[in-house]
């Protein structure tokens, strides 16, 4: 139960129902941890099994033994618990690396402290680093880092601890990963394919930003025509309108008597009518404008077409050099590269910024083609930015918070930082300050959230927010980009005092 911040009976109601949530989410995190532990006895009796089997066969293949052992346990369990066998294939992989490398994970989800998705998570992630030294490090960062994530969050950032603990690793499963380059065919639905392409990160990451990027202007380019087109049509309503009431006025002037309208000869005026009736037939005989009425998901998945089926093939060759699509790559994709590896005295370490890792070849020929380049300095530590500056001048500012939280700091969200406001933690308008250490981005969902509801944000040494809910909770949100390689001691969440959690902070300065 959270100390409210108001007395409010829905607020109140809410206190509790969050509560009883969390105890749900923990029992369920509990019942994870013990279908762990029961799947992890598969394993071994699939080898009592896959014996009885082989005694059974006498001078049988004990190699089919083995298969239909596992194949016959295997279609028992997933036909209790209505799984499919590649789902118990699954549970059986998690559990062996939960229960025999990553125990201390489970207990953690068993004591509700984060879920058993978070724990899968640091589990297939780690089990990437193959040295014992390293995994145990990564395990204990991990925990603590689940603690205060949510489970896409967590995923990110422990490709990213990956990558600093294990540079030579990840550098080995870069390249292992980009010859799986595919792309595959799915029809969805009659009229209605899908198209899957498993490419290299910065070219992917490139390709959807520059369709992005073209859809959006010329989205934004029909959105102006229709505007003016209709803009136009209107006004010409109108002029027709006050023609019409002019040419009504005059002829109501000239008509003096019942013969009026008759020429001299005795006939109608033929004149007049016939310009009524010409008037009439360009009115209604023209063509009504057509829009492009599509939406910016539709222009991009129509512009992915006809770039696929129009645009001659230039990426392919024998050399890297004639393969090298990067060069067509004019998009907003921010590429980290730590300077040795530039100058080929580091293996590993390029990412790219929120995705991930990716090869030294790839960053080195980026970096020989960058229009501009940012300067970070970091501490070698703890990853921290504690600089940006650039050759060129700029707003150096934007240009560190970008680096510094590379997203919507709120908790849970996720939304790209170039996406998003820079907002000042303390209103400026109540004096706070433009600096640093006063402002953090807001996606602008959560910054109307954080300025029209009672929501309050509070921001400490090293770019570390508080935010506390209207219901008293208090909730952590650490600059992504920083990387902590030591365990720290557990915030105690009972309280949910603002207070308490900053005074800890006090205690354990940046980065924690």
């Amino acid at each position: 139960m959270s100390v409210l911040m108001d007395v409010s009976p829905v607020l109140s109601e809410v206190d509790e129902l969050v509560d009883e949530l969390v105890a749900s989410r923990s029992l369920a995190a509990r019942a994870f941890a013990a279908e762990m532990f029961f799947f992890s006895r598969v394993a071994d009796l699939i080898q009592r099994r896959e014996a009885e089997r082989a005694a059974r066969l006498g001078n049988g293949s004990v190699m089919s033994a083995s298969q239909l052992a596992m194949r016959e346990l295997f279609a028992e369990i997933a036909a209790g618990l209505h799984l499919s066998e590649w789902q118990v294939a699954r549970k059986v992989s998690q559990a062996a690396m939960l229960t025999g490398v990553f125990y201390e994970t489970l207990c953690d989800a068993s004591c509700g402290e984060f879920s058993g998705e978070h724990a899968v998570l640091i589990a297939e992630a780690g089990m990437e680093i193959s040295d014992d030294g390293v995994r145990a490090r990564f395990e204990a960062v991990a925990r603590d880092m689940a603690r205060e994530m949510t489970p896409a969050q967590l995923k990110a950032a422990l490709s990213g601890l990956v990558v600093r603990l294990d540079p030579e690793g990840t550098a080995t499963r870069v390249r292992e990963a980009v010859a799986r380059r595919k792309v595959s065919v799915r029809e969805l639905e009659p009229g209605l394919t899908r198209v899957t392409a498993d490419v290299p990160t910065v070219q992917g990451m490139g390709a959807v930003a520059r369709l992005r990027k073209a859809a959006t202007a010329l989205f934004e380019m029909n959105a102006t025509e229709k505007k003016e087109s209709e803009a136009a049509a209107a006004h010409a309503d109108a002029d027709a309108d006050a023609d019409a009431d002019a040419d009504a006025d005059a002829d109501a002037a000239a008509g003096t008597g019942p013969d009026a309208g008759i020429d001299a000869a005795g006939a109608p005026d033929a004149g007049t009518d016939d310009a009524g009736i010409d008037a009439a037939a360009g009115t209604d005989g023209a063509a009504e404008p057509v829009f492009d009425e599509r939406t910016v998901t539709q222009i991009m998945a129509d512009m992915f077409c006809d770039l696929l089926l129009a645009a001659p093939f230039t990426g392919h060759g024998a050399t890297d050099e004639a393969r090298d699509g990067l060069s067509a790559i004019h998009a907003d994709v921010q590429v980290t590269v730590p300077a040795p590896v530039i100058t080929g005295t580091q293996v590993g370490g390029a990412v790219v910024d929120g995705v991930g890792p990716i090869d030294d070849d790839t960053a080195r020929r980026l970096a020989g083609g960058a229009v501009m380049w940012t300067r970070v300095f970091t501490d070698p530590a703890t990853g921290i930015p504690v600089c940006v500056d650039r050759y060129r001048p700029s707003k150096k500012q934007k240009r560190f918070l970008q680096v510094r939280d590379q997203q919507c700091r709120f908790p849970g969200c996720r939304r790209p930082a170039r996406r998003c406001d820079i907002d000042h933690t303390i209103p400026h308008a109540a004096g706070g300050p433009t600096c640093l250490c006063n402002l953090e981005h807001f996606c602008q969902r959560h910054h109307t959230v954080k300025h029209e509801t009672a929501w309050e944000v509070e921001q400490l040494a090293g770019g570390v927010l508080i935010f506390t809910a209207p219901t008293g909770r208090t909730h952590v949100s650490r600059p992504p980009g920083t990387v902590r390689f030591d365990p720290v001691a557990l915030i105690d969440p009972d309280p949910h005092t603002r207070h308490a959690i900053a005074a800890q902070y006090a205690r354990d300065p940046a980065p924690f």
